[in-house]
């Protein structure tokens, strides 16, 4: 399911992934959000052949988009590719040997690229490279460890995640909710007893580009404090379930609390230097204009 609304710049890149590296048995369906744009639908009619597209009769916005994802999908997992991410290979060939009805994600690895599809590794996804488990098997994560290293900071990319479509359907992505969807969800998950697994697979990239939802709420206060709410509900859970480490890392929630430091240090450093350009325009004007008038 490939979620989309407005421009959707990328799109094309994304529906040539797809098609070019998931077999036929596998449906793809772009499900569009309505704006003024047509870009979407213009851009979708290149692969009819293979892609199906569906428009909501109304504006849903980014969860409620996601919830409608996962309520049409005809799969036993679910992926929801961002309109602007890459599909790499094939995951789904992995799923099939997942029977297990109480899994309720399956977490992968993905790359990051930029606006040009290059590789690259800023330190927002170094940090989550560090953080993230390493492994070259197939594994069922214990949930108190998943719950300790996702409330350490969250390394998790939505396009690389396999949700159950049943299991998700029931839960629903918090519409509140725009960039910390899986971090909540997921501690949902956990409190529920449900289970998560890991595919050592890397069949994903996540773009990051300037005008994408997340890149402009992270300009925004409000990033911050939807994480900070996450981990708020996580301390309930830990608390419910007697983990005293696992409380303490969500109170603490060191790399969101380090991430806004750097964001705050940043915006005063451009606040500094846009100031100090004002001083020096306003400074020099009248200096500019006395010589001019000695020249004259």
């Amino acid at each position: 399911m490939i979620p989309a609304f407005g421009e959707s710049p990328y799109l094309k890149e994304t529906l040539a992934s797809a098609t070019r590296n998931l077999p036929l048995d596998v449906p793809i369906t772009v499900l569009e959000d309505p704006s003024a744009s047509t870009r979407v639908r213009e851009t979708v009619a290149n692969f009819l052949d293979r892609v199906e597209y569906k428009l909501n009769s109304e504006r849903l916005g980014i969860a409620g988009n996601f919830n409608k994802a996962i309520e049409i999908s005809t799969g036993k997992f679910t992926l929801l590719c961002g309109s602007d991410d890459l599909i790499l290979g094939d995951l789904t060939k992995e799923l099939k040997n997942i029977n297990d009805e109480n899994v309720a994600a399956v977490t992968s690895n993905s790359l990051i690229v930029d606006e040009t599809g290059k590789r690259i590794l800023p330190l927002p996804d170094l940090v989550k490279k560090i953080i993230r488990p390493i492994s070259n098997k197939y594994f069922k994560y214990e949930n108190k460890k998943f719950f300790n290293r996702l409330m350490f900071g969250d390394w998790l990319y939505f396009p690389a995640i396999a949700w159950n479509s049943q299991i998700i359907a029931q839960e629903k992505f918090k519409e509140e909710f725009h960039t910390a969807m899986d971090l909540d969800i997921f501690v949902r998950l956990i409190a529920k007893d449900y289970k998560i697994y890991h595919l050592p697979v890397c069949e994903f990239a996540y773009r990051r580009h300037s005008q994408s939802a997340s890149s402009l709420y992270a300009l925004e206060a409000g990033r911050f404090i939807e994480e900070l709410t996450c981990h708020a509900n996580a301390v309930k859970v830990a608390k419910a379930k007697k983990w005293r480490f696992s409380k303490v890392l969500a109170k603490l929630a060191l790399t969101i609390r380090f991430h806004a430091i750097l964001k705050s240090l940043a915006l005063a450093v451009r606040l500094k230097f846009s100031e100090a350009g004002k001083l020096m325009v306003i400074s020099l004007t009248p200096v500019t204009s006395t010589r001019l008038q000695k020249s004259d």
